[in-house]
This record gives C-alpha cells, sequence and structure tokens, in this order.
C-alpha cells in the first residue's frame, strides 16, 4: 500500500498518535510517499530515516530538493513553465495524491498546502486521515 504523507509546514513535533500510525504502517511494508518540505515532511522523513524504514520515495516539484534526509529515491515532477510559489510546489502534492491508495496529513487546521491535499483525496475517492498537529 502507497501511503501519501504530508502535512502544516508549522509542524515542529510528531504526535505518539501519528508516529504510532507510521509504525502501523512500517509493519505493513507499506511504501511511504513524502514531500521535501520543512515542517511534517521533514519530521516525518526524520521519523522513518531513524527508523531506518527504507520504502520511501521522495517528491519533488522541479529539480531542486529543499530537504534531502538519507539516500531515498526521489522522483521529480515536472512542472510547466511560469509557475511560482504555492502553485508550483503543488505540483509534487497532485502527484502524490494521484499516485497513493491512502494519505495521512498532520494538519494545523489552517495550513492552505493541506488542505487542498485532504480536498485532492476526496475528490479521488481516496481514504485520508487527518491529524491534528496539537494531539498527543
Amino acid at each position: 500500500m502507497k501511503i501519501f504523507l504530508s502535512g502544516s509546514k508549522t509542524a515542529a513535533v510528531l504526535s505518539e498518535k501519528l508516529t504510532a500510525l507510521l509504525d502501523f504502517y512500517c509493519q505493513q511494508n507499506s511504501e511511504f510517499l513524502i514531500g521535501d518540505c520543512f515542517g511534517a515532511d521533514k519530521l516525518m522523513l526524520e521519523y522513518l530515516y531513524a527508523k531506518g524504514f527504507p520504502n520511501v520515495t521522495v517528491y519533488v516539484s522541479g529539480a531542486r530538493v529543499r530537504n534531502r534526509i538519507g539516500d531515498y529515491p526521489v522522483k521529480h515532477i515536472a512542472v510547466p513553465e511560469g509557475l511560482t510559489g504555492f502553485a508550483f510546489y503543488r505540483q509534487k502534492d497532485i502527484a502524490m495524491a494521484q499516485d497513493c491508495d491512502a494519505a495521512v496529513m498532520l494538519w494545523d487546521g489552517k495550513t492552505r498546502g493541506t488542505r487542498c491535499i485532504i480536498e485532492d483525496m476526496q475528490r479521488l475517492n481516496k481514504p485520508c486521515t487527518v491529524i491534528d498537529d496539537g494531539e498527543e
């Protein structure tokens, strides 16, 4: 099963609820699809890398990797010329939503990018678990 992991750029820690879910998916030998953003993406990459979990692919909009943790394979997503900012980085999120079977989002309830991903998952009729980034 391919699990899309993402969340708010404001995330500073992973809750016990989230790490327990990550551990469960690791035990199931799932594959994780994660972006290269700071915040939730980076925290989850660091957690999986520290566990030595190998089944992770990092999705990147364009050519430049923003946060490189370990030696996980990178999937570069082509971005139409002229896109910048939010629209540029959104391309990797769209690709991960299409490529995954389910998603887990660590959300602060405000971040636009995470909200868009949750809406993508609903449109695609794929399961999406949303964890409040303030939960313990």
